[in-house]
C-alpha cells in the first residue's frame, strides 16, 4: 500500500529516465482544476500538489507515484554547488540577455504565465538581475531561480533538434533562459 503524505513533506518521483523532487503543498480528496488541468481525487484515492524544487510547478500525484525524500541534505546542495551549475548553465553575459530580449525572436517562443507573459523571458529578467548582483547578496529566491534554470536548461539542451539549430524555436527559447546552445557548440560543451 502506497505511502500517506502531508503538507511540507519532501518527496521525489520519476520523470523520464530520471528523477526530481519537490514539497508536498496539498491533500486533495474531491475532484478540482489545479493550474488549468482537472485532477480526479476522492477521499479514498487522493491526490497530492506536489511543488517542483527545479521549475517551480505545481502538479498533481498519486500516491504510489511519490516516495519520501529522506535525506534532506538532496534536496538542499550548498549554495556554492547552486551557483556553480548555474554559472556552467548560462553562457550569456548579462548584457546579452538583455539585448536578446528586445528581439522579435524572444517574443516568438515560450508558454505563457497567467497574465499572458511569456516564462522564458520572465526567467530571463531575473536571471539578468541574478548575474548583476554580488554573490554576497544572493536571496533565498535567487538560488531557488538558479536551480530551476539549471533544470530548464539541462533538459531543453537534452531535447537538441537535428540539422542547423541557428534560427529554430528550440534555440531561442534555450537563449531567453540564459544559453545560447551556438555558443556551446563553438566552444565544445553542447550535450549531444
Amino acid at each position: 500500500m502506497a505511502s500517506k503524505f502531508k503538507q511540507g513533506d519532501r518527496v521525489k518521483w520519476k520523470v523520464g529516465k530520471g528523477e526530481t523532487t519537490g514539497k508536498v503543498t496539498q491533500k486533495v480528496t474531491e475532484s478540482t482544476r489545479v493550474e488549468g488541468k482537472n485532477i480526479t481525487a476522492t477521499k479514498n484515492k487522493p491526490c497530492y500538489l506536489v511543488e517542483n524544487d527545479n521549475t517551480g510547478n505545481v502538479s498533481a500525484h498519486r500516491a504510489r507515484s511519490l516516495s519520501l525524500v529522506e535525506n534532506e541534505a538532496q534536496l538542499k546542495p550548498k549554495e556554492e554547488e547552486i551557483v556553480a551549475d548555474f554559472t556552467a548553465a548560462i553562457n550569456m553575459k548579462a548584457s546579452e540577455i538583455k539585448q536578446w530580449l528586445k528581439t522579435q525572436e524572444s517574443h516568438s517562443v515560450g508558454q505563457k504565465d497567467p497574465k499572458g507573459e511569456i516564462k522564458g523571458r520572465k526567467s530571463g529578467k531575473k536571471i539578468i538581475k541574478i548575474l548583476q548582483k554580488d554573490r554576497s547578496d544572493y536571496k533565498k529566491k535567487d538560488f531557488k531561480h538558479m536551480k530551476k534554470v539549471v533544470g530548464y536548461v539541462h533538459r531543453h539542451l537534452a531535447q537538441k533538434p537535428s540539422g542547423d539549430i541557428k534560427e529554430t524555436p528550440w534555440r531561442y527559447s534555450l537563449m531567453n533562459w540564459g544559453n545560447d546552445p551556438i555558443k556551446s557548440e563553438v566552444n565544445g560543451k553542447i550535450n549531444n
